[in-house]
């Protein structure tokens, strides 16, 4: 996602979202987990990437600019992981089919390419969009409809497209959603009272039996409702975000910008992490190492040369050149 300005608050975010993306893979089969996290994590970036969005940017520099920031450390990632997979699980002794899956992508890629979906998938999202600005609003909101209607009727199709391209269609609707209340949260006037209401709302909507989404098999979960709840969750989450950003001591925006600056690098490398870890190590102590091993990596490569080819902008010497 990429923008022209930090936002403490919503680099907060940013890591709560990142850190929620982790602990989902820790504890995937547990049923609180997942509905807890589930049904906004995933949602909440393509929620952001519109809450930024910048309208006039023409297709081609919107294209260039998600593939320096998003495809090319996906295919750097892709290299490097892949490497480690080929050496420990040697794929290539079931047959060639084996080794295709990484490089379809999307659902067709298990641990530890989880999480490489979602890079493709925000990429098209927002190439989709940038195509979309030559027209008129229905027609956009009519796509990203489409988009869910299709998810909802035929998740298993949706997301049989490779690289996640897919599921770019229902997720444009959390882009525009974002997109839309970035226009309308400055008119919120007791952002912390309507944040905690939202989510609790949202809370009490799931604990009733609201399914979470998972965005990656295109499963909005219960209809309309699940979108309505993670857009809840979504709306809740930014206004208290952008609430508490004056309180946070100066040190700590800078350290959250530094965290959140590099996250493509956490969602690439933290699934090897969690794959190359011993079945009996508790779950506490894999979520543990999948988040600091990962992120003090993202946060050395920002710092290197490779920033552009690892984590997706420009090393840091001295002011942060962003892109998340």
């Amino acid at each position: 996602m990429v923008h022209q300005s930090r936002a403490a608050g919503i680099d907060l975010l940013r890591v709560l979202g990142l850190v929620a993306v982790v602990a989902g893979h820790v504890w995937t089969d547990h049923g609180v987990v997942r509905s807890a996290l589930y049904s906004w994590h995933v949602p909440l970036f393509f929620f952001l990437a519109g809450y930024f969005w910048t309208a006039g940017r023409s297709l081609r520099s919107e294209a260039i600019a998600r593939a320096r920031s998003l495809l090319v450390p996906y295919a750097l990632w892709l290299l490097l992981v892949g490497t480690v997979w080929l050496a420990v699980a040697r794929p290539d002794r079931d047959g060639p089919l084996a080794l295709v899956a990484p490089v379809l992508g999307g659902k067709y890629a298990s641990a530890p390419f989880s999480a490489f979906w979602f890079v493709t998938a925000l990429c098209t999202c927002a190439v989709l969009r940038r195509l979309l600005e030559r027209f008129p609003a229905p027609v956009r909101w009519s796509v990203a409809v489409l988009g869910v209607i299709g998810a909802t009727v035929a998740p298993e199709l949706v997301s049989a497209v490779p690289l996640g391209v897919g599921t770019a269609f229902p997720a444009l609707a959390f882009l525009l959603l974002g997109e839309t209340f970035r226009h309308v949260a400055a008119d919120v006037r007791r952002p912390v009272v309507t944040g905690i209401g939202l989510l609790t709302g949202s809370g009490i909507a799931l604990a009733a039996g609201v399914r979470p989404l998972d965005v990656k098999q295109a499963d909005l979960g219960t209809p309309i409702a699940s979108v309505v709840v993670a857009t809840a969750i979504c709306c809740g989450l930014v206004l208290l975000a952008r609430a508490v950003e004056t309180l946070l001591p100066a040190s700590w925006q800078r350290a959250t910008g530094r965290l959140a600056a590099c996250g493509i690098g956490v969602v690439l490398s933290h699934a090897l992490v969690l794959w190359l870890m011993p079945q009996d190590v508790p779950d506490v102590l894999a979520f543990l190492a999948a988040l600091v091993l990962p992120w003090a990596a993202a946060l050395a490569l920002g710092r290197s040369r490779t920033a552009g080819w690892t984590v997706g902008t420009a090393p840091r010497r001295g002011r942060r050149v962003a892109a998340a």
